[in-house]
């Protein structure tokens, strides 16, 4: 047993006898035997420091102190919880870190560890208090622009919303919404606020109606979670009444062929009440220089010029109320190029208005029949017509021989439409002429007649057939066996092709074109019947079917344009058809 073991022996001869016999036995164990003494590991003796108690988000240097009989010793760094360290060297144990940010005092233990070159090592921990600090929010107001004023600047009766959305914290308690509390309030200016309510995120309010210019101004506070405010200013510009600018709309966009017409319609209006009345202006810049009917009127027209392809034209509308006040707008329309058809247009060119039809434009009434087709191209002097012809109606005269003749000369057999292709057979006054506009035919049909050819009507004098039979069959067998312009294959027309030539814009009877068609049968109406002049389609009609089939048959009243279908016995007139070549 070494001296010291013994010595610590010698201290408990005080003791008890029989814990002193059982620390005997013990220390006889221990120093019994002869055996060396066992050498004991040097300790690493380390000092970390003294605590600390710091605010967030600052630097903090760290340094300690380490010794061990073996040298060589390498630090280190930790913290519970856990942080970053910067350690430019391991060799010594300076290190330093930035606190984080917290919401609540939060205690760290940091601990420095020490390792020597036997790879003993020794630690030694401080605490450190990170108290938060709460940083200020910031307050900010966003104010909406108006289209056509300034930044900031609005017109009376406008209303107003002022957003304070934006606002922020930087270091908030939780993660809930940074900001807790809104406050608004006016600082300056005409009262806009009384009865609205102030402690949202947004402001609304109506601007009221100054008689000259005013600012205003609304703050903003703030406050965040932590009890911090923060305020914004924003400073308004109210304008007065005569500084309101109109507003103003625009018709919509429209696509028309050459020569037809764009309606150009605007609708102006202001808050301010002494604004009327408005003046108005139609312009465009195109240099196809369209002509625009009344530019001054904030409901006109203007004629698409002639284009060969697909074009756009941009039309402008600018008011200006009564303070001087202006407003425009633009509208981009296009024109097509015409493309050919094979359908007459109606010959409608007056304009309707509520009491009566005028041949003038009618702004309120815009997209009527005379407004486009075939009939407004010609009044607008850009159809291209093989012929001549009223409006959008395209005919030449055929001779007996089916020749083109000279547009001047009355000895006309027959008449080629140019638009639909159709040649129809002209009638005359001559009584003995079997193309006397006064003849009158039953309708009938051996084939593709419903159920019920119709009536022969045998015998009759009602026209000058040779064979006395006064129907529309007869009729048709006759003229292709006179070989009527040189062609054989005549025939009653379909109703759509009869319709094709109903002059509708005409205000008297007969309806169709009369430079072409001159006799039509108007006269000695009176002894027929004095409110029609059917002319029959070569149509049946199934309405009214008895036992014998189909009864009536469609027909084209030219002394009204109205159609209907009549009984096939009754003594109506036919105007032939054939196709074109």
């Amino acid at each position: 047993m070494n001296s010291e073991m013994c010595v610590i022996r010698q201290g408990f001869k005080l003791l008890p006898k029989l814990l002193i016999g059982l620390l005997s036995v013990l220390l006889l164990s221990a120093c019994g035997g002869g055996d060396a003494e066992r050498p004991k590991p040097d300790k690493v003796l380390v000092n970390a420091g003294q605590n600390i108690e710091v605010n967030e988000q600052v630097s903090v240097v760290l340094d300690g102190v380490a010794n061990s009989v073996a040298g060589g010793i390498v630090y280190s760094w930790s913290a519970n919880p856990s942080l970053t360290f910067e350690q430019a060297d391991a060799t010594t144990a300076a290190a330093s870190l930035l606190t984080p940010v917290v919401t609540v005092i939060t205690d760290y233990s940091l601990t420095l560890t020490a390792t020597d070159s036997n790879g003993t090592v020794g630690t030694d921990s401080i605490q450190m208090r990170v108290n938060p600090i709460n940083i200020s929010p910031v307050a900010i107001i966003l104010a909406p622009k108006l289209d056509m004023y300034d930044v900031e600047t609005y017109p009376i009766l406008s209303a107003i919303s002022l957003d304070g959305n934006t606002s922020s914290d930087t270091d908030p308690q939780t993660t809930s919404a940074s900001i807790s509390a809104y406050l608004w309030q006016q600082v300056a200016g005409p009262d806009v606020l009384s009865g609205n309510i102030l402690t949202a995120s947004t402001l609304a309010f109506n601007t009221p109606v100054l008689t000259q210019t005013e600012q205003i101004i609304i703050r903003l506070q703030v406050t965040d979670q932590e009890g911090a405010t923060a305020t914004a200013d924003k400073t308004l510009t109210l304008l007065g009444e005569s500084s309101t600018i109109p507003d103003l709309s625009i018709g919509p966009a429209q696509t028309v062929f050459a020569g037809e017409l764009f309606a150009l319609s605007g609708l102006a209006s202001s808050n301010a009440s002494g604004a009327e009345p408005f003046s108005a202006i139609w312009s465009s810049n195109s240099s196809l220089a369209p002509i625009i009917g009344d530019p001054n009127s904030m409901k006109t027209f203007s004629i698409a010029p002639l284009v060969s392809q697909q074009t756009e034209i941009v039309y402008q509308l600018m008011v200006t109320d009564n303070y001087g006040n202006s407003q425009n707008k633009t509208q981009t329309m296009i024109v097509q190029a015409q493309a050919l058809t094979r359908l007459n247009d109606t010959g409608m060119s007056l304009n309707a208005n509520n009491i009566e039809n005028l041949a003038v434009y009618q702004g309120e009434f815009a997209g009527q029949d005379a407004h486009n087709g075939f009939d407004r191209m010609a009044a607008s002097g850009t159809s291209d017509k093989a012929g001549r012809g009223e409006l959008g109606f395209d005919f030449t005269r055929l001779n007996q021989n089916g020749d083109e003749i000279d547009q001047a000369t009355s000895d006309w057999q027959c008449v080629r439409d140019n638009i639909t292709g159709l040649i129809w057979e002209n009638k005359t006054d001559i009584v003995d002429n079997i193309h006397d506009a006064q003849q009158l035919y039953t309708w009938y049909s051996q084939t593709d007649n419903g159920g019920f050819p119709g009536e022969v009507s045998a015998n009759s004098m009602a026209c000058n057939l040779d064979s006395g039979n006064c129907n529309t069959e007869a009729f048709v067998t006759a003229v292709n066996t006179q070989g009527l312009c040189g062609f054989f294959d005549w025939r009653v027309p379909t109703h759509t092709e009869l319709l094709s030539l109903v002059h509708f814009g005409k205000a008297q009877a007969p309806l169709i074109e009369s430079e072409y068609f001159v006799n039509m049968g108007l006269e000695g109406l009176a002894s027929i019947s004095s409110e029609f002049l059917w002319y029959w389609t070569a149509q049946p009609n199934v309405d009214g079917v008895s036992d014998a089939g189909a009864q009536n048959a469609w027909a084209i009243d030219f002394n009204s344009g109205v159609d209907n279908f009549i009984n096939k016995s009754t003594l109506a007139r036919v105007k032939l058809v054939r196709a074109g070549r």
